[in-house]
């Protein structure tokens, strides 16, 4: 499974990309990408996806959400990446699944192999 998010959102399982049509789908996607293998609480999510004034009803609301992307992820081949985990929700996933982890990875090898030199390997 790869998740782009250096430009559109994507979630690519096995060269097919997953369908994310919901927009709130696509934040609560956003949201626990920005923290990979760390619960979000569900105070927090719906903080993010509504605002500071959100409406009530968003705790079920919110569940109707993660419902909706686990369904999609599940249908996609990714099954058990989203879990539940008391107070709120996580994305199970490698670090490495994700651009933006492997673009500051890659920049930072380049900044080394560039500060010892090696501008060729570098530019690679």
């Amino acid at each position: 499974m790869e998740i782009r998010i250096l430009g559109p959102l994507e979630v690519v399982v096995d060269d097919s990309r997953l369908v994310l049509a919901g927009g709130r789908e696509r934040a609560l996607l956003a949201r626990l990408v920005l923290s990979p293998n760390r619960v979000v609480t569900s105070q927090r999510l719906a903080e993010d996806l509504w605002g500071e004034a959100a409406p009530a009803g968003t705790t079920q609301t919110l569940q109707v959400h993660v419902s909706r992307l686990r369904k999609v992820l599940r249908q996609g081949g990714a099954d058990h990446v989203l879990v539940t985990a008391p107070p709120g929700y996580l994305l199970r996933v490698d670090d490495r699944a994700i651009d933006a982890v492997r673009f500051r990875e890659l920049v930072a090898q380049a900044r080394c192999l560039s500060a010892a030199g090696d501008c060729k390997r570098a530019g690679a």
